[in-house]
């Protein structure tokens, strides 16, 4: 007895249950994932703070160490404002965008390149980084963010450097 015919019957089955996602859903999630990291680069963080639910979590551990950090948007933009314009330019390059959508969950992976000069120097943090969404009202949210990083080149310390000189141009 052969089972192709069964196997072709639970293929059929499990194809009918799964209903295929929205593709302007995956298109929402794909501008949202690609859309955080080119705003953070243009130094827009208005346009960023909508797309994360409130509140989110972030996760930087491999960069950072200690725990995921649950906090509101603003607060991120915050933390963000606090070091990215102490930057002369940054480039999240972002590439092997994969994104699900699962009703009204979604995630997304990619892999990032980061770089960040002051002056000549660059530090490049380079990994992957995960976002999970969920749907609320007619818009995508961000519920968790993710940086897992791989490698690290250039010097990290270009970082307090950064956070200095933004918090003197912010007046602090």
């Amino acid at each position: 007895m052969s089972l192709l015919p069964t196997l072709a019957l639970a293929a059929a089955v499990f194809t009918a249950g799964a209903a295929a996602a929205d593709p302007r859903d995956e298109a929402r999630v794909r501008q949202i994932a690609l859309g955080i990291p080119t705003n953070v680069d243009l130094r827009n963080f208005d346009a960023i703070q909508p797309l994360f639910a409130d509140p989110v979590v972030i996760d930087y551990t491999s960069l950072w160490g200690g725990e995921p950090q649950t906090m509101r948007p603003a607060e991120l933009m915050a933390a963000w404002r606090g070091i990215v314009p102490g930057f002369d330019a940054t480039w999240h390059e972002i590439s092997d965008l994969q994104v699900k959508v699962t009703g009204d969950r979604a995630t997304a992976t990619s892999r990032v390149d980061g770089r960040h000069w002051l002056g000549e120097q660059v530090w490049r943090p380079v990994g992957r980084y995960d976002f999970q969404l969920a749907r609320q009202g007619d818009a995508w949210k961000v519920t968790r963010m993710t940086l897992t990083v791989t490698e690290e080149r250039g010097d990290r310390k270009l970082v307090d450097q950064a956070r200095a000189r933004a918090g003197k141009a912010a007046g602090e």
